[in-house]
């Protein structure tokens, strides 16, 4: 059985045809019941006019005269099936080109024979004014042709429709298979480790283009991630190798080589100092991939930017201080936001600690926050060497960082801290030069209700 057969789609469009179909033949059954009606009443009517004809002509010749009235009508209609009989109130046989019969109440069907062969006409019996029956039958091949053609256009719509139902059928059922079958086909490819197939999309802007889009959205992000996961893999190696491979060097020296009990507490007060750093990336990461899924803290609430902001700037100017830096605070008051604040203080305070420790001593650190009415901005400024353009969204992701040779302190995930916390916010985070140094911008959105 072709594979088309058995889709949902081409079941779906015989379950539509059949009950087309079955539309077809109950709209048949009235039309065609209707038209029986019409041809039987104007079959009553015409045996009607011709009974009252004879009546008047009886009533002008006098009845002796029906015998020679009928055998008139029947030269008349020569070549037509007709039938009349006139009966006695014994129903005797007294004139009429068929046999006798028994009288019947209303219209009913005979089938006298008429050149060797029965036809079946519609009769009716009529009671005479002198007392005598009448019976009057006769065909009408234009209601007959009518039927007859009626139930042909009929038959001929019903066998049409079927049939374009069954090729309508294929021919969607087809279509609908190869778009669904390019979509299997880029998931057996993209299983087979191909992350970088994707699902054709037509340019029809139909359901299956959104269908793709949606997709390929889904596949883009999945492969961002997958790349992500292998860089912050890579990284962790490299990171935590080197700390690793110093502590096992400095206590296999301190095993071998220092023998008094200062000199073992000094190697394992700098082991710990080590084992405290790697167990500090490690709570970073852990606490991005908290931010990132959603989970840890959810305290949203409108809180004070402005005073959180005060306090924070009033804690680092000390430190800055001892760096020979200065820190500016320029923050505008009554500034409010929808958030966790336990969050957006961590962020500050890592950009602040960025400032920081990228900038020369002599140099100023600014800690700006304003509004207006598209939400609150708040502004990190200082004038160290800054980030290059081509590196500014790479240090978002963990543990990039911008000296490839990892020998000074920090693990790079600062940054990357700092844009999970953003994007829970649904904040815009952007760095851009402030010649020289490095201008980071976070845009929080104007809260619900302030």
């Amino acid at each position: 059985m072709p594979r088309f057969l058995r889709t949902w789609s081409f079941r779906l469009t015989l379950l539509y045809a059949g009950l087309f179909a079955v539309s077809v033949i109950l709209l048949f059954g009235v039309i065609y019941w209707s038209a029986l009606d019409y041809a039987a009443q104007d079959e009553a009517d015409e045996n009607n006019v011709e009974f009252h004809a004879i009546v008047d002509e009886a009533e002008l010749a006098g009845y002796a005269q029906l015998p020679r009235i009928l055998e008139n009508h029947l030269q008349q209609r020569a070549g037509t099936p007709a039938a009349y009989l006139l009966e006695d109130t014994q129903f005797r046989k007294l004139a009429g080109n068929i046999d006798a019969l028994p009288v019947r109440d209303g219209a009913f069907a005979i089938k006298p024979v008429f050149d060797g062969k029965k036809r079946l006409l519609s009769a009716h019996f009529y009671r005479m004014p002198d007392g005598n029956y009448l019976l009057i039958g006769q065909d009408s091949p234009p209601l007959k042709a009518m039927k007859a053609l009626v139930a042909r256009a009929f038959g001929v719509s019903a066998a049409a429709t079927l049939i374009l139902a069954l090729i309508g059928g294929a021919i969607v059922s087809t279509s609908v298979l190869g778009r669904v079958e390019a979509v299997a086909r880029t998931s057996r490819e993209i299983i087979a480790g191909n992350l970088s197939q994707r699902v054709p999309v037509r340019g029809s802007d139909d359901e299956f283009d959104h269908l793709a889009a949606s997709v390929n959205g889904m596949l883009d992000r999945i492969e961002d991630l997958m790349r992500n996961m292998r860089q912050v893999s890579n990284d962790i190696a490299h990171d935590l190798r080197t700390p690793l491979t110093r502590l096992r060097q400095r206590l296999e020296q301190a095993l071998r080589h220092n023998h008094s009990v200062e000199q073992m507490q000094a190697t394992l007060g700098a082991s710990i100092g080590q084992v405290d750093s790697i167990l500090e990336t490690f709570g970073a990461l852990l606490r991005i991939a908290q931010i990132e899924a959603g989970q840890g803290s959810d305290a949203h609430t409108l809180f004070d930017l402005s005073a959180t902001l005060t306090r924070i700037a009033d804690d680092f100017s000390p430190a800055a201080e001892d760096r020979g830096q200065t820190l500016m605070a320029n923050l505008s008051q009554g500034l409010i936001i929808d958030g966790d604040r336990e969050l957006i203080v961590q962020m500050i305070v890592n950009l602040l600690e960025n400032a920081m420790r990228h900038s020369p001593s002599g140099a100023t650190v600014h800690l700006i926050a304003d509004s207006d009415d598209t939400g609150v901005t708040i502004t990190v400024l200082d004038n160290g060497p800054g980030i290059p353009a081509e590196e500014r969204d790479k240090v978002l992701r963990p543990f990039y960082r911008l000296e490839s040779s990892r020998t000074t302190d920090g693990s790079g995930l600062g940054l990357s801290l700092v844009a999970a916390i953003a994007k829970r916010h649904n904040a815009q985070l952007a760095l851009s030069d402030n010649n020289p140094g490095l201008r980071v911008t976070v845009r929080f959105p104007v809260p619900p209700t302030a």
